[in-house]
């Protein structure tokens, strides 16, 4: 099935423009689209965040110290980023469905795997590819929510789409922290295996075949990565970029790091989990909240008021860690305010990154914007592994997460002063 495309490349007909006020024009196909979109969302969140409250168990079992798991958290950004310069340019050129149907199923593989493992190398093989599934996905799901939404509500749906992420966080904290003490560690992952194999049929079968991708985007893949770099659009992809960088250095630190983190400070392995799953309560009421005010205010407006206030929260949870040593209801109020503007400013980066480019650039600006966001994410989890080898303080650790979020605020800035500017 195709959809007729307007000349800003946007998949509606005029004819099939929505009424003020309603979000989608293909009412049933749209909701369909964006509906399987927010489970593939959901499903990223869960692998990607079961894995730090599960991550001591692991090391654990496989008899390695702790500090090695800053090594399998940068090895899953290193193929999410992978994954991302990849499958973005990939996706518009051949068709965003075929790519995140594969992209599905490579996740649910490395889920299987990641449970199965037995070896450090395994360990790591298994986290890369999930990386590589889960960085695949992530371009093209937007891009597709993007492609099927009213162009005056793209942003705001792009936004909100991504409180699917936390919502699949909470979900694989609280799984593991229920998990972790009755099953052991592995039963999240086969968990995580399952929900992905049922999805990826659906994905393919009701997700129309045919949309921008396949009717304008005729230049060679990896040519469309110049066009991010053409005279109008170089600026604004250059402090885009370093924005993202800042912004997901924060976002996977956080949610890696977090519970070992806490682990080393006196908590025990189902409240560190406990903790994240609350930190995901706020990320999902945060991105919400974000992406409904969107239209009242543009996606880096949003950034410029919770990137701040990120660091300032996890400036907050470092204090509570510290002060309050081993308080649980400190601790998590923190970690929800965390939570809240993490995940708003995540939904809103990506938010601007639709904003920014014409349709049939979309999953190609999206990716490599997230792409270039994975490289502060690989040597994020590599830092903070080496602050504890180092043996800093969680608390310690903890502030110096929070730095990034001031130095991505700068940079969302500048873009914003070249915006009302060009």
């Amino acid at each position: 099935m195709s959809l007729p495309a307007r000349q800003d490349g946007s998949a509606f007909a005029d004819a099939t423009l929505p009424a003020a006020g309603t979000l989608f024009g293909w009412q049933r196909v749209a909701f369909a689209v964006v509906t399987l979109c927010a489970l593939v969302a959901f499903l990223d969140g869960f692998d990607t965040q079961a894995m730090g409250p599960a991550g001591a168990a692991i090391a654990h079992a496989l008899g390695l110290p702790i500090s090695a798991l800053g090594s399998v958290f940068g090895v899953s950004q290193l193929g999410f980023l992978i994954g991302t310069l990849l499958c973005a340019p990939l996706g518009d050129r051949f068709g965003r469905k075929y790519l995140l149907t594969l992209a599905t199923c490579l996740f649910a593989l490395s889920s299987l795997g990641t449970a199965l493992a037995g070896s450090y190398a395994q360990l790591l093989g298994w986290r890369m590819l999930a990386g590589f599934g889960l960085g695949g996905a992530t371009p093209n799901f937007i891009s597709l929510a993007s492609e099927f939404s009213n162009p005056a509500f793209r942003a705001r749906i792009v936004t909100i789409l991504w409180a699917a992420v936390p919502l699949g966080g909470m979900v694989g904290s609280f799984a593991s922290a229920f998990s972790l003490p009755v099953f052991g560690w592995r039963a999240v992952f086969f968990a995580g295996c399952v929900a992905p194999v049922l999805l990826a049929p659906v994905i393919w079968f009701k997700i129309p075949s045919r949309g921008i991708a396949a009717t304008e985007a005729p230049d060679a893949a990896f040519g469309l990565v110049l066009k991010l770099f053409e005279p109008q659009r170089a600026l604004r992809t250059i402090l885009l970029w370093l924005a993202s960088f800042m912004t997901w250095m924060v976002l996977i630190v956080a949610t890696f790091w977090t519970p070992p983190l806490l682990k080393l400070a006196g908590f025990s392995a189902s409240s560190s989990a406990a903790v994240l799953a609350f930190s995901n309560v706020g990320g999902v009421v945060g991105t919400l909240a974000i992406g409904s005010s969107i239209g009242r205010f543009r996606p880096h407006q949003a950034l410029l008021i919770a990137l701040p206030a990120t660091g300032c929260f996890l400036l907050l949870l470092s204090m509570a860690t510290q002060i309050v040593h081993g308080a649980f209801v400190s601790v998590a109020l923190a970690a929800i305010c965390a939570g809240f503007f993490e995940s708003a400013a995540g939904g809103a980066q990506l938010g601007l990154s639709a904003d920014l480019y014409p349709a049939a650039l979309c999953a190609t600006g999206v990716g490599w914007a997230l792409g270039i966001g994975r490289i502060g994410s690989i040597m994020g989890p590599l830092a903070a592994g080496g602050l504890v080898a180092a043996h800093w303080s969680a608390p310690h650790i903890l502030a110096a997460i929070a730095l990034p979020a001031f130095g991505a605020c700068i940079f969302v800035l500048l873009l914003s002063k070249q915006l009302r500017i060009v």
